[in-house]
């Protein structure tokens, strides 16, 4: 396509359905060497980028070069092993800001990179600047040599060296640590650590109820393990759960003691290295992170910091620090192996199962099955006569069978709509999350209101509806219910990232 007269480049390049072309070569070499951020990563697609730039390496102007440099270990890192050998070359340039551009291209450049630097390392001319990058540079190469130079490193009074330094070690350290398997034990007996689960905003009661503990927020329970992590398997409602480890302050060092304080715990409970990985939350706070994880080697060298291949999580919260297992086999919902949009949780499903209750002989039906979730926990309770499902898309009833053969549940599946279902006094449990989010172009309220009589009607004396309303409806599905017969049992605003809804249970007389 012809370019108009008004064409730029440079922010063309911002556009990710950009793609440059040769003829844009010699106005990316000057993008390239004015500094434009997007421009490197942009002409290393180009044939031809590497000897435009050799061109300009001559340029005298220190920043343009180093620029220049910087775009060849890009083009290096894509395979071009001529483009690394020059950036080599440019460690010995008359400039120390072209020889430090080098050397950080070449800390990414590990089939090569690591032999050019360590020479680089000994010779007597290193500039401070120098040193610092080539500190940098070290750590992400890693090694044994380059370990060894960075421990002896003495940064004398260059507190931003021994920072740099500090750094490199802990990276070179838990890249040499990748090699090794690391998983979370759920069998090591850990009675009495307190754990914190947490659960969709609203569900903390059900939460509590089930796994006997106690709602500290609406999202959040607490309890003591009576045995191994694998205790809290039995307890379906929960999304993620962290052992509890007191803090007494907010500074880094106040964090690094507690993290350090339970390295015997992290170390127990851990299959090969223990890996962790410090969650701040919101905001930059880097400096923290690596001031942390510096203290915690330096107490604690066991504990290896490592954001990728982490086994555990360490969220601060308010007054504390939370352990989260990241690598560990969860099996509760491992049936799991389809899903459609707007489906249920896991947790979800288990939830309104546990509202539910199960009583023997239970004929249990979802008017909007999904991915048939509620049907599975709901069987997972115990024993039933029969469990169905109606639903009007072909997508959520594959899904739904697929889910329901992997938990070696049998259930009944039709495609239909809910609203005209027959039947009469033929069930003992509705049980549904209705399609209520924006992922589903449906008045939610219309379709429930429609649907509430033929299900009142299906349900057998002292039956019951359990199912997930929009909150702003619920007044208007509540006199409908009361019309026809139904019984409030309970109501619990829950928030399931689709706006404010409500559990509610209803029941027959």
């Amino acid at each position: 396509m012809a370019r108009t007269a008004d064409f730029d480049l440079a922010a063309a390049l911002r556009s990710p359905s950009f793609t440059p072309g040769a003829r844009d070569l010699t106005a990316l070499v000057e993008l390239v060497l004015a500094g434009d951020d997007r421009a490197p990563a942009a002409i290393a697609q180009l044939a031809g980028a590497r000897e435009a730039l050799v061109a300009k390496l001559d340029d005298e102007d220190d920043g343009r070069r180093a620029r220049g440099v910087t775009a060849l270990g890009v083009i290096a890192r894509r395979g071009d092993r001529p483009a690394g050998e020059l950036v080599i070359q440019r460690i010995g340039d008359r400039s120390p800001r072209v020889r430090r551009a080098a050397i950080l291209a070449l800390g990414k450049l590990a089939d090569i990179g690591t032999g050019a630097l360590l020479a680089r390392w000994d010779e007597a001319d290193v500039t401070p600047d120098e040193r610092r990058a080539l500190a940098e540079a070290l750590g992400k190469l890693g090694g044994d040599a380059a370990l060894a130079k960075l421990r002896a490193l003495d940064p004398a009074a260059d507190a931003e060296l021994a920072r740099r330094r500090d750094r490199a070690v802990l990276v070179a350290e838990r890249d040499a640590a990748r090699g090794d398997d690391s998983s979370v034990r759920d069998d090591v007996d850990a009675r009495g650590a307190t754990i914190v689960l947490r659960c969709k905003s609203g569900f903390a009661p059900l939460l509590a109820a089930e796994s006997s503990g106690k709602a500290i927020a609406d999202d959040a329970v607490t309890l003591e393990l009576a045995g191994p992590w694998r205790e809290l398997w039995r307890s379906r409602l929960w999304m993620t759960a962290g052992i509890r480890i007191a803090r007494t302050g907010n500074e880094p060092d106040a964090i690094a003691r507690a993290i350090v304080g339970a390295a015997p715990l992290l170390v127990a409970w851990t299959r090969g290295p223990v890996r962790w990985r410090l969650d701040v939350g919101a905001g930059k706070q880097r400096a923290t992170i690596w001031k942390v994880a510096k203290l915690v080697r330096d107490a604690a060298p066991m504990l290896i910091n490592d954001p990728t291949s982490t086994t555990w999580d360490i969220a601060i919260e308010a007054d504390h620090l939370e352990l989260r297992p990241r690598r560990v086999v969860d099996p509760r919902f491992a049936y799991r192996v389809a899903d459609v949009p707007a489906a249920s949780h896991p947790t979800v499903a288990a939830a309104l199962a546990f509202v539910a209750g199960a009583r023997p002989g239970d004929r249990v039906w979802d008017p909007f099955c999904g991915s048939g979730l509620e049907l599975i926990e709901r069987a997972k309770l115990g024993p039933v006569a029969t469990l169905a499902g109606t639903d009007l898309a072909d997508a959520a009833l594959a899904a739904a069978r697929a889910n329901l053969d992997s938990a070696h549940v049998t259930a009944q599946l039709e495609r239909g709509d809910s609203r005209a279902a027959r039947g009469d006094g033929d069930i003992d449990l509705a049980i549904s999350n209705p399609p209520l989010g924006s992922r589903v172009q449906v008045d939610a309220p219309a379709l429930l209101a429609d649907a509430l009589p033929v299900i009142a009607r299906r349900l057998a004396p002292k039956g019951r509806l359990v199912w997930i309303v929009p909150a702003h409806a619920q007044r208007r599905l509540a006199a409908i219910a009361t019309r026809l017969g139904l019984r409030t049992e309970r109501e619990l605003p829950v928030d399931l990232g689709q706006g404010r809804s409500m559990l509610v249970h209803l029941s027959r007389p």
